[in-house]
């Protein structure tokens, strides 16, 4: 097996003839899944390669059954599995044998598997054709079109790939800012709503929140200046 440089990625894409529109798809989900990577705790080197392949596929097939034929183009060229796999496993959140079968693909597992995997897939997720797309909305547009199984998968991956950024809530600070603490939850909501992020609570001994996304560090920072959240 081969293991590919970011200079083979490349040439492999003017080998198959990538065109502009797909390249330019493929360096903004480079940079995104290099963005996550940078903070995640895994093979940076893999995650560049596979970023760059995931769609190789597309300069044959522009069907669901591009990650296949990607898959396939890679290992004709006996390019590293590991990479194969972050490109065979990309669509949607994954997926299960039974949804690729009701797609018409082979019925085997593509739900991704490895940080690298997740990673990819998310960034590719979480990217239109180059622009950049707010989880919120991702999620929004998943669930008019994917099984409730594969949104939820999406949601955990979201909370797989990012490292968070953790704040300690000031409940008197947070019951001014809100009125009262009723509905915690409805609160944040309120205060986060214009960054891109999930977030989880933990209400052991205090409230404890852990944001994960493109905007957590600023969110966090945001709190911390509206002086309802100190770091955890």
């Amino acid at each position: 097996m081969i293991a590919l440089t970011k200079k083979d990625a490349l040439d492999l894409l003017k080998k198959y003839g990538a065109d502009k529109r797909l390249m330019d798809h493929l360096w903004a989900v480079h940079d995104y899944a290099m963005e996550i990577a940078e903070k995640a705790s895994c093979d940076r080197s893999l995650v560049e390669v596979g970023s760059l392949l995931h769609d190789i596929g597309r300069t044959r097939s522009h069907g669901i059954d591009h990650a296949i034929v990607g898959a396939e183009i890679l290992r004709k060229e006996g390019v590293d599995e590991r990479v194969v796999n972050i490109v065979e496993r990309h669509i949607g959140a994954g997926l299960t044998p039974e949804e690729a079968e009701k797609l018409g693909l082979p019925p085997r597992d593509y739900v991704p598997k490895s940080i690298e995997e997740k990673i990819v897939c998310h960034a590719d997720n979480l990217i239109g054709s180059s622009e950049r797309i707010s989880i919120k909305d991702t999620i929004k547009m998943a669930s008019q079109k994917w099984s409730p199984s594969s949104v939820d998968r999406l949601i955990e991956m979201h909370f797989e790939v990012f490292k968070p950024d953790v704040v300690r809530v000031n409940e008197k600070m947070l019951k001014k800012a809100c009125g009262d603490l009723k509905n915690v939850e409805k609160c944040l909501d309120g205060l986060l709503k214009g960054f891109d992020l999930l977030y989880r609570m933990r209400m052991e001994n205090g409230i404890t929140v852990e944001m994960f996304g493109q905007d957590s560090e600023r969110a966090a920072r945001y709190l911390e200046e509206k002086g309802v959240a100190a770091p955890a």
